[in-house]
């Protein structure tokens, strides 16, 4: 439970952070990630362009933030994610996620399109090119030096096809809030 935790807050940063990303990325592949960012190189200041005319600034808010925002509209996600468990048995926790992954997975549908990147069923045997991209393919085990590759699918990996989140138009003080508080009424 601790290292999907840790996967939930590593996908938010990844989506939000680049740098992180990247990082995240180098390590998985086997590298190790940078201390610092390379230095930029510095271009000759030019004067700033005539500003244009004044327009209604929509309000930002991260899409990361939005996305949470869903999940637990729709599935109860941060409520889950957020809920101490010590005390609950295997048997009540199971219960819950059972809803709470039927109700994520349908959101991951509907706003990403979410689809395998390979047909074949895992545990099939595959061939790899040489000049794969690996964005798409990770190699594991023995990697001899040049491909074509010729082993057997672990993991078929996922790919959106769409990208859907929605557009938020709250108020700027509210970009940050994934749920409203409750207070009922008698």
């Amino acid at each position: 439970m601790e290292n999907f935790l840790l996967g939930i807050k590593a996908l938010f940063r990844i989506w939000g952070d680049k740098l992180f990303g990247d990082q995240v990325k180098q390590l998985l592949e086997g590298h190790i990630a940078p201390a610092a960012p390379p230095p930029v190189e510095q271009k000759p200041v030019e004067p700033p362009p005539a500003a244009p005319a004044p327009v209604k600034e929509a309000p930002a808010r991260s899409e990361a933030v939005t996305l949470l925002t869903v999940l637990q509209r729709e599935a109860r996600f941060v409520d889950f994610i957020k809920e101490p468990i010590n005390d609950y048995t295997d048997a009540q926790i199971g219960a819950a996620v059972r809803s709470v992954h039927k109700e994520c997975g349908a959101v991951l549908d509907r706003l990403f399109g979410i689809e395998t990147l390979k047909t074949e069923a895992e545990g099939a045997k595959v061939e790899v090119p040489s000049g794969f991209d690996p964005a798409q393919i990770r190699l594991t085990g023995s990697i001899p030096e040049h491909g074509p590759f010729r082993g057997t699918l672990n993991h078929s990996g996922w790919k959106a096809s769409r990208c859907e989140i929605p557009q938020w138009s709250g108020l700027k003080e509210s970009a940050l809030v994934i749920a409203p508080c409750e207070v009922e009424l008698k």
